[in-house]
């Protein structure tokens, strides 16, 4: 048996599941970039509350489809096509304890509606927002110039790099994270309020236990939720010197900014 095969068998045995619920609770992490969405997703996953990640970007969900569909022509165009076969693959494999989860950005949320289906009462949505805008610019700035989301050297394919940084990046990058928290809070401000948790990044990380546990209680009451410690957050530790260097030099434009759009 070849190594794709086995890799693909094990990627199966570890986190496929044969979900016998028929509208599983829907749990989407609403963020914007930097805002501890992966680290969220973990702690949701330590509670038995779904198998999170990113399943609605194209670098998740074009492997998980074509190993799904046995189709290894799948691209881009016909996983759209396709969209609600894959949510029901979804929804079917990747539910653990009545609940799916998944990590999002709001330029992903057309895919995701077309796979899992519209908003409804069985739907919740967990905000994260970082109050520190600057910080938040900064880390992501570094990310996109060493194509680096994690601490270490992993790269992830698809994420788009920036050799140089100028101004102009500096200021497009930080309107791309104003725009998109203003495209979740119009989106979010239409729906049940009860069904979303706003969340800030510095309150989460201080106690990711605690602080998503508050949240989940108050959601699934019935649920007893339990885990083991985890580590504090460092997932954005990595290139100090770096993100130091981009504020000494982009500071002033970042406050600026920040102060324009608050």
């Amino acid at each position: 048996m070849h190594f794709d095969d086995l890799y693909s068998e094990y990627i199966a045995a570890t986190y496929d599941r044969q979900s016998s619920t028929d509208n599983p609770a829907k749990i989407l992490i609403c963020t914007t970039p930097r805002t501890a969405g992966h680290s969220y997703c973990q702690v949701l996953q330590q509670f038995g509350l779904g198998i999170p990640t990113e399943y609605f970007q194209w670098q998740y969900a074009l492997p998980l489809m074509r190993r799904w569909s046995a189709d290894d022509t799948m691209d881009i165009v016909k996983l759209n096509q396709q969209a609600p076969a894959y949510g029901r693959h979804l929804l079917g494999k990747r539910t653990e304890n009545g609940v799916f989860a998944a990590k999002i950005f709001f330029e992903n949320l057309p895919f995701a509606r077309n796979s899992i289906g519209d908003d409804d009462a069985n739907s919740f949505y967990v905000f994260l927002s970082r109050r520190n805008k600057i910080d938040q610019t900064i880390s992501l700035l570094s990310m996109l110039h060493t194509g680096q989301p994690f601490d270490g050297q992993e790269t992830l394919s698809g994420i788009p790099t920036v050799s140089i940084l100028t101004e102009r990046v500096v200021s497009e990058t930080a309107q791309y994270i104003f725009d998109g928290e203003v495209r979740w809070k119009n989106y979010l401000n239409t729906l049940e309020p009860r069904r979303v948790a706003q969340v800030c990044y510095e309150d989460f990380i201080a106690n990711q236990q605690e602080n998503a546990s508050a949240t989940m209680s108050n959601w699934f009451p019935s649920l007893k939720l339990k885990s083991k410690a985890i580590s504090a957050s460092k997932r954005y530790a990595h290139d100090v010197e770096f993100k130091i260097m981009i504020k000494r030099q982009f500071g002033t434009c970042l406050k600026r900014f920040w102060q324009d759009h608050t």
